[in-house]
């Protein structure tokens, strides 16, 4: 092959690099075709809950249910006062629009914090396109959207510090803390886990006479202590970080919500599993990579935590991906894609020139065809889903349901001139049903119905015994003098066959979820 002949295939090969470099940069965006159109469950209580804050200012006491002596702490205050105003100006298609919004955010941010750790463009796309599919289903109308983005900026700030030790691109760190804890409280402690591996890295200690020491470790600790004090600007101050704690007492609260329970090997949890083999199988069979002490211990502390609490799986994924392009990052893609480039110019040698283009031709246009068949049947399904959202203003068959029984026990209500209501409702139905302006006896509210928590009783408990047969029912309804029940067929199953054989209630109506139970009132007695 002469010289000119070498030149115009080296030129060629960079044109199809940079326009491989120019599609896959783009790549992690598709992944917004899969988006969940989908209102979450806890976004009822959280918009009711904007909405108590926006007229009433920040509560101590409960208000959304019937139990007023309740100490509360509304760990996520600003994140419901922003999805309370969104819903007013849009309705359920503004919560959605954030999430969407906060979704591209941090596909951004999740590529930049590859480019920071290892500076190759083609593969930050495809692992920032995997991440992205990984947390389709933890993008929701809830306020962890804002900590994914939050917990993001915070690595690429310490990444940015490791190569630069100016402590300067420490400054936001303390902005984060007071930011997640409004937001988010719950996932406050976060920023310090992450924090944890950069000061095991900057320790002034040496091995086998090298030193471990990536920065300064003394910035760290500094503004470690300022972010500790930034946690008590928020309205509830100390309580607020120590709400945090109290909550977390014994097994009460992660036992009843599935996202707190470890995370198995499943139908629903395999393909989270993928994430962390991939990760563990680029560490045994690549012997030429070579990690960092805090890259190593982000991995392997996030999938530690992965494996105690389902939604910790986000967390694995934002440190542990991106901590894994280090171990490759002396890998040279180029050279390898030269490599295949050259051997198919060796093959292109024993075969007819015309041939060798005319398959060429065919192989693009077969990918443009397939390329275009994808991105439209995704394309289709999203416009589908979003035209269903907004047409049942974020509606599900769920919620179908609900209304059917509420609008039949409102009925029976108003028929019978019911002026004192003292409605029996479960975990998952309590949110919904506040939303629609009913008085509840619980939500999915689960940390705030601990005793630990709100001062008063161990609400909580006292429900999960109620549904499962461990605490007699007559008592507890006795107790509250409950005059209806709106039971959940499915998870109150135990509850729903007692009512239907109970002589002093009385099934008033009830579908594929839902069944409404109204006490019978005794004679000369008021409901």
């Amino acid at each position: 092959m002469d010289q000119t002949t070498a030149n115009k295939e080296k030129k060629l090969t960079d044109k199809v690099i940079k326009i491989m470099t120019a599609v896959i940069s783009v790549l992690p965006f598709f992944s917004l075709f899969m988006a969940k159109w989908q209102t979450d469950p806890d976004t009822y209580w959280i918009i009711k809950t904007g909405e108590y804050i926006c007229k009433n200012g920040i509560p101590t006491k409960d208000f959304l249910t019937f139990h007023t002596n309740m100490d509360l702490v509304v760990q996520q205050w600003l994140s419901d006062v922003i999805y309370y105003k969104l819903y007013n100006a849009m309705g359920f298609f503004g919560p959605m629009l954030l999430v969407l919004i906060m979704y591209c955010i941090f596909i951004v941010l999740f590529k930049k914090l590859c480019l920071q750790i290892s500076n190759k463009p083609i593969i930050a796309s495809f692992v920032t396109f995997a991440a992205a599919l990984g947390m389709i289903n933890f993008f929701v109308t809830r306020p962890q959207i804002f900590t994914y983005s939050i917990i993001l900026i915070e690595l690429i700030c310490l990444e940015k510090f490791v190569k630069s030790n100016n402590w300067k691109n420490l400054i936001p760190l303390p902005i984060l803390s007071i930011l997640v804890v409004n937001l988010h409280a719950s996932m406050w402690t976060m920023l310090f886990i992450v924090l944890l591996p950069y000061m095991a890295n900057a320790l002034p200690i040496k091995i086998k006479g090298k030193s471990i020491a990536c920065c300064k470790l003394m910035p760290l600790i500094i503004v470690a202590i300022i972010m500790a004090a930034c946690g008590l600007i928020t309205p509830y101050g100390i309580k607020g970080l120590s709400f945090l704690f109290t909550t977390s007492i014994g097994d009460k609260v992660n036992s009843a919500i599935l996202e707190l329970k470890p995370l198995t090997v499943s139908k629903n949890n395999f393909s989270f599993l993928i994430y962390p083999t991939v990760i563990l199988a680029i560490y045994i069979f690549y012997k030429k990579g070579k990690t960092s002490i805090r890259h190593a211990l982000l991995s392997v502390g996030t999938a530690l935590m992965m494996m105690m609490y389902v939604k910790l799986i986000p967390y694995f994924i934002i440190c542990a991906i991106p901590s894994t392009l280090k171990y490759i990052d002396n890998i040279n893609f180029r050279k390898e894609f030269m490599k295949l480039v050259a051997k198919d110019q060796e093959a292109k040698k024993s075969q007819n020139k015309k041939e060798s283009k005319g398959l060429i031709k065919c192989t693009v246009a077969l990918i443009i065809v397939i390329s275009v068949g994808i991105v439209g049947y995704l394309a289709n399904s999203f416009y589908t889903q979003a035209s269903n959202y907004i047409k049942y203003d974020g509606g599900s068959k769920s919620t179908v349901y609900m209304d059917k029984a509420i609008d039949k026990m409102q009925e029976d209500i108003d028929k019978n001139n019911v002026t004192d209501l003292r409605l029996f409702n479960g975990f998952n139905t309590g949110g919904y049903l506040e939303f629609k302006g009913y008085t509840t006896y619980i939500d999915p509210r689960a940390d705030s119905f601990v005793k630990e928590a709100n001062h008063e009783y161990d609400y909580l408990t006292e429900y999960f015994n109620l549904i499962n047969g461990k605490k007699d029912y007559k008592k507890v309804f006795n107790k509250y003098n409950f005059n209806y029940a709106f039971v959940d067929i499915n998870s109150e199953k135990t509850l729903y066959v007692n009512l239907k054989s109970d002589e002093n209630y009385k099934l008033i109506y009830k579908n594929k979820k839902n069944a409404v139970f109204k006490k019978i009132p005794q004679t000369g007695s008021k409901q």
